[in-house]
């Protein structure tokens, strides 16, 4: 899709006088969904691990959407320390939130055994799941002053590929077993799971939930430098079936701006707008509660 007709399908969008708080929004598809709601009027913060980063993606973000309303929030998901602190600065300098879209994600392919944060939580699940139910709690009150609001998760078509994954409790530190694959999927699994909890929670606040199931989206060459020839190879060939960053980025404009969605809630959304099934394991209510308590656990709440 050109950038002339994404610009054209987001034209029926205003989101003058809103504030949408997005991680990981200086790159990929955060990065091209931050430009969108730019150029629909939002006031934008990116959250972002690396402030010259961060920087260098705000100005960039500034200049192509021509909405200077653009901030940066350095926060590393993978750290509870600093995912407070980032969160008490957001709630001193802002008033009001009303769309929060969790997008940053890890899915590092040079892990070959389980790395601890120093939260000593598994990272891929910490920075996936634990800093995104930590970052939602911190948030929760300031959005339902600010409602109606909507919050946003991101998890992975990728999941269709484990129907009958679930979560793992006496695996969540890659403790039994572990591969970079596995762990990705466990937590992004973990944010469906939380995704319809938290709605059904949030009932009657004026706050929606929904979740986005990202499909394969083309990786920028300048991301791959780091892997090793054979995984390049494997990303090049995906490419040819991929998306681009910034038609799937579209979806999240949709959870956030259309009015079509603004009272769905619990929604699991693929890229062409439209609601998908997840695992059978997604749905039951009992691990809901399981992974609630863990999570709560987890993250010293």
């Amino acid at each position: 899709m050109t950038e002339v007709s994404v610009k054209e399908t987001l034209m029926k969008y205003n989101l003058e006088n809103k504030t949408v708080l997005i991680t990981g929004g200086n790159s990929g598809i955060g990065k091209a969904a931050a430009i969108q709601l730019a150029e629909m009027g939002a006031k934008v913060v990116i959250a972002c691990r690396s402030q010259e980063r961060g920087k260098k993606a705000v100005e960039d973000i500034q200049n192509i959407s021509a909405n200077a309303n653009v901030e940066l929030l350095q926060m590393d998901l993978a750290s509870q320390q600093s995912i407070r602190e980032g969160v008490a600065e957001f709630l001193s300098t802002h008033s009001r939130l009303d769309v929060l879209i969790h997008n940053a994600a890890n899915f590092d392919q040079n892990l070959k055994t389980p790395v601890l944060t120093e939260d000593r939580v598994e990272t891929i699940f910490a920075t996936n799941h634990i800093g995104v139910f930590l970052m939602t709690h911190l948030l929760l009150d300031l959005m339902k002053s600010s409602a109606p609001s909507r919050i946003i998760n991101v998890a992975s078509k990728g999941l269709v590929m484990y129907p009958n994954l679930d979560i793992e409790f006496d695996n969540l530190n890659g403790e039994r077993k572990f591969s970079v694959q596995h762990a990705y999927y466990h937590s992004k699994l973990a944010q469906v799971m939380f995704t319809y909890d938290l709605a059904d929670r949030l009932k009657g606040t004026g706050i929606t939930v929904n979740c986005i199931r990202v499909t394969n989206v083309a990786i920028p060459d300048e991301r791959l430098t780091h892997l090793p020839t054979w995984l390049k190879k494997i990303y090049n060939i995906k490419r040819k079936m991929s998306i681009t960053p910034e038609k799937q980025a579209q979806t999240y404009c949709f959870l956030a701006a259309d009015p079509a969605v603004e009272d769905i809630s619990g929604g699991y959304w693929d890229e062409t707008n439209h609601q998908v099934k997840s695992n059978k394991h997604s749905y039951n209510r009992e691990t809901w509660q399981k992974l609630w308590n863990e999570s709560s656990r987890l993250s010293n709440l």
